[in-house]
């Protein structure tokens, strides 16, 4: 969708291919099994999302979304430690991914060069036998998804995501497969929603605690539009979350956040628990491959990232961003102008989401030096934020994409992370580590 505003000034129609059904309501689709769980808007893609469609966050939170500072109205854990509290100005709206996608498509929807077809999905590309260049897709559509009929295209976005399997079509025609950085991570995940009450958390929005080498587990409860809390409960490699509800509580109670596990049981469930599996992240490098012109990849088709981290959707709204600058020039040469584009910020948001799955010990890859400073670092940097909000502030611009992860390194910022982390260090006696990761050995086996 995101794609499609980007073109819409600049083509003369754009059509949008959707293989499931829209619905009416925001409500969980079939095709989108991760929209069941928790999804996290940064404040840059916010931002974009508002630039493309102007007063789309006021409509989210007119219509119930939830917002707030990021270090005032939320409680964050980082290694088993809390942070200290404070204002940054970071203030993320908190919604649904179907609520989010439902309003997003409604304003697309308006625009009267867009058309949306849903229950339609893409068999076949079209090219021409001569210059090998896109001419369209034959695509299945109809109710029982048999018809058969072509859609002409001087354009083709695949935003169909990690599955696409579009490239393995242009392999068919002789095109070779991009090359593939793929990371095993074993993420498992499990949701619930439950009813909001206004004493739940004393008025905080969000709990976040991040996984940590000691305690490779994490949990996150946001507030949601209808009055409503989604809580997804996570964890790497056997540390999968369990669907029922003594053991979901249970695997809460495991997390560095008492009052988590408190809410669930006292909180009434609005539906049962779901699972959600990340087997890997994967990033496929089409900068360098041969591509028959017209085929532009977009989103988690070229680079999909660890869920956890809730980079995805803002990553392609900074895509979009590119998109929309690049329908400027030459049109033959759109789609390498916008991959070579949009390197940078693939660069950095893979990055970071790799290294920080690289202090999991389950998680498989290379651990270079570089990474393994940057974890070092990032380790005393979650040391300071507990008693010093200056660094919580500068954490959280970074998280949601308003500054580069380079302002963590700055002089002043390094000697706050550095102060702060040996003066927590100080105070903490060696014994204490289990009680600050959260939960004992003990704890981790029986839960």
């Amino acid at each position: 969708m995101l794609a499609a505003r980007a073109l819409s000034d600049r083509f003369d129609r754009v059509i949008v291919v959707e293989r499931d059904t829209l619905p009416e309501t925001p409500s969980v689709r079939w095709c989108v099994p991760q929209g069941r769980h928790a999804h996290v808007l940064t404040v840059r893609g916010k931002e974009i999302m508002g630039e493309l469609f102007p007063g789309f966050v006021d409509e989210l939170i007119d219509h119930g979304a939830p917002t707030g500072d990021q270090l005032a109205d939320f409680r964050l854990v980082f290694d088993g430690r809390r942070w200290a509290r404070g204002r940054c100005g970071v203030r993320p709206v908190l919604v649904s991914r179907p609520f989010l996608e439902w309003h997003l498509r409604s304003r697309l929807e308006s625009i009267s060069n867009v058309e949306l077809i849903d229950r339609c999905s893409v068999h076949t590309i079209a090219l021409d036998p001569v210059d090998r260049a896109v001419t369209g897709v034959l695509v299945y559509d109809g109710k029982d998804g048999t018809e058969r009929r072509p859609i002409p295209a001087d354009l083709l976005v695949d935003a169909s995501g990690r599955s696409s399997k579009v490239h393995k079509l242009l392999e068919l025609e002789g095109f070779a497969e991009p090359e593939e950085q793929r990371m095993s991570i074993r993420l498992t995940y499990a949701t619930r929603r439950y009813r909001r009450e206004p004493s739940h958390l004393q008025g905080d929005i969000g709990l976040l605690v991040e996984a940590s080498p000691r305690n490779p587990r994490s949990g996150f409860l946001l507030a949601q539009e209808d009055n409503s809390w989604i809580v997804t409960l996570a964890g790497y490699g056997d540390d999968a979350p369990p669907l029922d509800e003594d053991r979901f509580v249970g695997f809460a109670a495991s997390l560095p956040a008492s009052e988590l596990a408190e809410l669930l049981r006292n909180a009434e469930p609005l539906g049962p628990s779901v699972h959600y599996r990340v087997p890997s992240t994967v990033r496929r490098r089409f900068t360098g491959a041969q591509l028959p012109r017209g085929y532009l990849p977009f989103g988690d088709t070229i680079c999909s990232f660890n869920p956890v981290y809730g980079q995805g959707m803002s990553v392609a709204a900074l895509e979009a961003l590119v998109l929309r600058d690049c329908c400027a020039g030459n049109e033959d040469t759109l789609a390498y102008r916008f991959l070579r584009g949009i390197e940078p910020i693939l660069d950095e948001a893979w990055s970071m989401s790799a290294e920080s799955d690289l202090r999991m010990p389950v998680v498989e890859g290379d651990r270079s030096v570089q990474t393994r400073l940057m974890n070092a670092y990032l380790g005393m940097l979650y040391r300071a934020g507990v008693g010093d909000p200056r660094v919580g502030a500068a954490f959280a611009r970074v998280v949601h994409l308003l500054d580069r992860p380079e302002s963590l390194m700055r002089p002043t910022m390094f000697a706050r992370v550095m102060w702060g982390s040996a003066r927590l260090g100080l105070s903490t006696k060696s014994g204490d580590r289990d009680s600050l990761s959260g939960t004992s050995a003990r704890q981790r086996v029986v839960s």
